[in-house]
């Protein structure tokens, strides 16, 4: 399962159709039909794990602010989807059977708080879309809470990517100013949501802050 999406990832790094699509404004305002390429093309790329930072950017390119972080929401989200269920059919059993009391611990926390621990994940500054997604496909929460902390914690990073792409497009240096802003505002509230949640028990603790 992993590997399937590695190799798709390197092989859609070097296929020049797709990022040709992401990079084709004229093609992506085509209509209804340029939308939907558009959205088919970002969800695969955001399925695989690459970046959605850059669909993102094509998004606010083509369409402008508020259609663009529509359309980057939609495709990323089905993207996440896509990932969560192949986690599901390919390696939930084998988490259960290989990591133990380790995954059951990670699995009743994700279960008990799924909509807060997506979204709180979501919201860090760091990590990855792509494990985010196995890690959710793999546990026992529901496909719901999965999607809701899913769309509003991918939100910022999408309207911060369009913002750059719609400020290129207007050479509006605010909308620069202003994506900036808003990613490190989300950053530091995924920070104390993190800090506040059930998972940091998760974290292996020295035997200082044990005592």
């Amino acid at each position: 399962m992993l590997g399937f999406l590695v190799g798709g990832a390197l092989l859609l790094r070097h296929i020049p159709g797709l990022r040709h699509v992401l990079d084709s404004t004229d093609l992506l305002r085509a209509g209804l039909k340029g939308r939907a390429l558009f959205v088919a093309g970002a969800a695969v790329w955001c399925a695989f794990g690459l970046p959605r930072q850059v669909a993102g950017f094509a998004a606010g390119l083509a369409y402008g602010l508020w259609e663009g972080t529509a359309l980057i929401t939609l495709a990323s989200t089905a993207g996440c989807v896509a990932g969560f269920y192949w986690a599901r059919w390919g390696g939930r059993d084998w988490a259960r059977t290989k990591l133990g009391t380790r995954f059951a611990r990670m699995d009743a926390m994700l279960t008990k708080q799924p909509f807060l621990s997506i979204l709180t994940l979501r919201l860090l500054p760091v990590g990855s879309a792509l494990l985010l997604n196995i890690l959710g496909g793999v546990s026992g929460m529901r496909l719901l809470p999965f999607v809701g902390g899913t769309v509003l914690g991918g939100l910022p990073q999408n309207l911060v990517a369009v913002l750059l792409g719609s400020g290129v497009r207007l050479n509006a240096v605010w909308q620069t100013v202003l994506g900036g802003g808003l990613f490190l505002v989300s950053a530091l509230f995924g920070m104390w949501l993190w800090r506040r949640s059930t998972m940091v028990s998760l974290l292996p603790q020295t035997e200082e802050s044990k005592k």
